[in-house]
């Protein structure tokens, strides 16, 4: 493919998603051998009118960030000063690991060392202490074993970028800017909107489109956890970037790393995911067009960047955009346009393996699963992303396509591996009894768990529905009665005390409502970033809820020796007290009152 027609295509790809996502303003840069093609489009400020060019403006690139990391580790991996698979905690000065077993660099690197998501990570306080402080403000619990299940951590990065600091002994920012940004000219790449110099070129605006209008976005700086995604650049600096990855260490002259550690990089730490898109030395690795894709993917703040090569081709892609309704342009622009450049140079998926016991595999696949990124304490982990898998004809399922953001048909192309059109796959991932327990999803960088009972948050909206309708229908009780007429004063006790709950009920259905009208309006990031007064409504509601619930439970003693109470109405109230202590327990368990277990 020469350069004019992949220029046309670039842009041809970017406007089409632009114009229907609503993006108000992207970057890209594609690089083929020794040519590049640099571009803007749309604007970085839509209030000033200022364009979005390649080498004049900045777009934070998210948890690309991470690969620098990486990087830094494993120059000191080269230099004999870390080992991948050593105790890191000897590594470190101050700062603690969480968990009852050994961590290494190589979990950090898989993103398998088994904690929970920490969404404190974007809490600004913390943000603002020094990294070790910050790190153990928001340590992690230990979910997994090590090793075992590949899990999203950006906590773990920031770890991994403070082992760096104390065994470098010089600031992390430090370190990158000496030893990575400066040796390979990326002069207008910057770790931190703190640290920016004034030769450096501006940080594009962000947006949050809302009902088809874009606002500017708010912006969370993540200070000491940086080393996982504060990073922003321009598309020249990233096509400079992209170089020196697919110059297997070398850029211009400069290199950082030998050729044999490049190619170890691309390998994974731990194989047991064949077929399956996994991490790699802390790359996303994933099978597609009959070879292996690397590469990131980042957001923060409204952006969404991603970056994507082909090693064995010398072609990648760079793209980032300022905001938008989707997320189509990154993500799947960005591997569309390798699926050209790879067929150019005769790179294909091969055909699909007949899998004689398709239908059979695809049936043992199917149902609900959740994230294991997520957090397993406080009310954030009833949020967790879900996923549908349907069984549908020749052993072909639908599933979700995080690219697309969409319900897709995947076929069958070998035992327990299905492959969408485009190239992303999904992959079962079975016990030692044979039965399906986890997917890999299409990315690499999370595994889905199947959803039982345990782990089914859709028990707290069905246990919240019953105590809504019970609470109704009580309500309705005491006007069919024109008032308590308990019965004695431990019946009227008894039934003042149902009422006090039903009403909660409701109240807290209506928080929940303005909470979500506020989310969809806002967004979910912010409403856990910055706390809004309904979300603290909700929770509070839910503890309330929850001590009512154990009283009114107790009260049931009162009611079924109340005089004047007829059989339906201890029935109901028996129905209303058990449906509410059951919501209770739900709302302890899943973290909405008193933060959980946990």
């Amino acid at each position: 493919m020469t350069q004019s027609t992949t220029s046309a295509r670039f842009d041809t790809l970017a406007e089409g998603f632009m114009a229907t996502q609503q993006v108000p303003g992207a970057i890209g840069a594609v690089v083929m051998g020794d040519d590049v093609i640099l571009r803007g489009w749309g604007y970085s400020d839509l209030e000033a009118g200022t364009g979005a060019g390649p080498d004049d403006v900045r777009f934070e690139i998210g948890s690309i960030s991470k690969l620098f990391t990486w990087l830094s580790v494993m120059m000191l991996v080269e230099e004999g000063a870390l080992d991948l698979r050593a105790d890191l905690s000897g590594y470190l000065l101050e700062a603690e690991v969480p968990g009852d077993e050994i961590l290494t660099l190589a979990h950090l690197m898989s993103h398998r060392p088994g904690y929970e998501d920490s969404y404190a990570i974007f809490d600004p306080a913390i943000g603002a202490l020094p990294r070790p402080q910050a790190l153990a403000a928001s340590a992690p619990a230990q979910i997994f074993a090590r090793g075992a299940v590949t899990a999203y951590s950006n906590w773990g990065v920031a770890l991994a970028g403070q082992v760096v600091e104390d065994v470098a002994g010089i600031a992390f920012e430090e370190f990158l800017h000496s030893r990575i940004l400066g040796p390979l000219g990326m002069q207008a790449t910057t770790y931190s909107e703190a640290t920016v110099r004034p030769d450096q070129p501006p940080l594009s605006r962000s947006y949050r489109v809302q009902g088809g209008v874009k606002h500017p976005a708010f912006r969370v700086d993540i200070g000491s956890f940086g080393p996982a995604g504060s990073m922003a650049s321009t598309a020249a600096d990233m096509a400079r970037f992209l170089r020196f990855l697919l110059g297997d260490g070398e850029l211009d002259g400069v290199r950082l790393l030998q050729p044999e550690t490049m190619a170890q990089m691309r390998t994974r730490l731990f194989d047991d995911l064949e077929g399956a898109s996994d991490m790699a030395h802390g790359f996303q690795a994933r099978p597609m067009f009959g070879t292996m894709v690397y590469g990131h993917a980042g957001g923060l703040n409204e952006f969404l960047s991603n970056l994507v090569f082909i090693p064995e081709i010398g072609a990648g892609v760079f793209i980032s955009q300022n905001g938008g309704a989707g997320m189509s342009l990154p993500f799947f622009g960005a591997d569309l346009l390798l699926a050209h450049l790879a067929a150019e140079a005769g790179l294909s998926d091969l055909e699909p393996l007949p899998v004689p016991d398709a239908t059979a595999r695809a049936e043992d696949v199917a149902g609900r699963y959740i994230a294991n990124r997520r957090t397993f304490t406080g009310p954030m982990q009833a949020f967790a992303p879900q996923a549908q898998v349907q069984v549908l004809a020749d052993g072909a399922i639908l599933a979700p396509s995080m690219r697309l953001g969409a319900m897709i048909r995947h076929d069958p192309i070998a035992p327990d591996i299905w492959r969408e059109p485009h190239g992303e796959r999904v992959v079962a991932i079975r016990d030692d009894a044979g039965q399906v327990v986890r997917l890999m999803d299409g990315m690499g960088v999370m595994t889905y768990e199947r959803i039982r009972p345990a782990n089914d948050p859709m028990l707290v909206l069905a246990g919240m529905g019953l105590s809504a309708l019970l609470a109704l229908s009580t309500l309705v009780g005491i006007i069919w009665r024109h008032g308590l007429k308990g019965g004695g004063r431990a019946g009227t006790l008894a039934s003042g005390l149902s009422i006090v709950a039903a009403v909660t009920v409701w109240a807290l259905v209506i928080a929940t409502g303005l909470a979500v009208i506020m989310a969809m309006q806002l967004g979910m990031e912010f409403m856990f970033d910055q706390p809004q007064p309904m979300m603290v409504f909700v929770l509070v509601f839910a503890d309330v809820l929850a001590v009512l619930a154990a009283l009114v439970l107790v009260s049931l003693v009162l009611v079924w020796r109340a005089e004047g109470w007829s059989l339906w109405r201890r029935l109901h109230h028996s129905g209303f007290a058990l449906a509410l202590a059951a919501t209770g327990v739900l709302f302890v368990h899943w973290g909405l009152a008193f933060g959980g277990m946990g």
